[in-house]
Parts: C-alpha cells; structure tokens; sequence
C-alpha cells in the first residue's frame, strides 16, 4: 500500500502531493496514532534540553490508555492510573498507595476528543518514506483546539511506523506550545515503543 501511494505522489503536481501526504497523515490518527487500539506497551521517553543535553527519563507502562503505571524511575515515583482511581508507589511493581483523588469520568472522552482535534489540526506534513530499516517516518504540527477554559497543546512531531506491525515505534517531539506556558519549549523528547502482549495494570 506504501509503494502504491508513493507511485502516486510521483506522479502528482507538488500541490496534489502535499495534500496526498497531509491525507495520510491524517489517515494514522484513525489507526496507529489512536492510542485505543494499540496493543500493551512501553514507552521510554528521554527528554533532552535545548542545548541537546539528558535532563530525565520516564517509563510508561501501558495496557490501555485507561490502564497505566507512569513515573521517573531515578526519582523512584510511578503513578498507577486505573479508569478514575490513582495510586501512588515507589516502583512500577509498588507498593501502591491510594491517593484518593479520582480522574475525570470522561478521560477516555476527553483522549478521543484530542486525538480527533490534533488529527484536524494538521500542518506542516512531510512524508518520508522508508528509512534504510524499513520504517516509515512522517513529520506534523499539531495543536488541539481550546478547551472551555482556553486550554490547549500542541508539538511538532517526527514519528516512525513499522508497516509490518502497522504500529508507531518511535516518536520523537519538540517545539511545545500551551496556553499555560508563555514561550515555545525547545525540549526534545524521544519516545520509543516496546510492545509486549504479557502487561497487564491490575489493582493492587
């Protein structure tokens, strides 16, 4: 499918192109960028300053979107997310601690929401085919629209996908922009993808 679209596109004028890649772009959101049917997962995210250096690492465990363990494993502080309930602990493994608070009964609404509004917010595509080892990478700008309270976020966003799994592996993000930040971020972060079919997020 990725070598017919690409034939495509060659045969197109430059405008014709852009919007054949921003139409694919777009296409992801709906597939491997809907963070709902990803299969379970790691992410490990590196986030390095403006000047390129290190700063932190964080470790996500995902089972779905509604099932989570997210933290600083240096810091030795990960949170368990599990629908509306929030735990606290000093590893991925525990021992977890009840907060108390509760998540918004529409989180999973308001990640729909989001991923539908960055998918229609699309600028600044670029599709570039398969790197020498196999994937595929794009690059977009994004930001969702304000919320009720004015509240938005946005990044640029160069992401590889593995067409055999038709999953994203990697993304890498920069130039963040928020209604609660004054200025661009210059902060990189570089998130890789491990799948893994055996996570699980169970209550403690």
């Amino acid at each position: 499918m990725r070598i017919l679209i690409t034939a495509l596109c060659l045969a197109l004028p430059s405008g014709a192109m852009a919007d054949a890649c921003h139409d694919e772009i777009k296409a992801l959101f709906v597939g491997p960028l809907d963070p709902f049917p990803r299969p379970p997962h790691r992410q490990i995210t590196k986030v390095f300053d403006a000047q390129g250096n290190e700063i932190r690492e964080m470790l996500s465990i995902v089972e779905t979107p509604m099932r989570t363990i997210a933290g600083q494993p240096s810091a030795n502080w990960f949170t368990m997310s599990i629908d509306d309930k929030v735990w606290n602990g000093p590893s991925v493994k525990g021992p977890w601690t009840d907060t108390g608070a509760l998540m918004p009964a529409d989180r999973d609404m308001a990640m729909q929401r989001t991923n539908i509004e960055l998918a229609e917010n699309l600028t600044e595509t670029q599709c570039h085919g398969p790197d020498e080892t196999g994937l595929i990478g794009y690059t977009y700008r994004s930001v969702t629209d304000p919320d009720a309270n004015g509240g938005y976020f946005g990044s640029l966003d160069r992401i590889k996908l593995d067409p055999e799994r038709n999953q994203i592996v990697e993304f890498d993000r920069t130039d963040f922009i928020s209604s609660w930040a004054p200025d661009v971020s210059k902060e990189r972060w570089l998130i890789t993808v491990e799948f893994d079919p055996l996570i699980t997020v169970s209550p403690p």
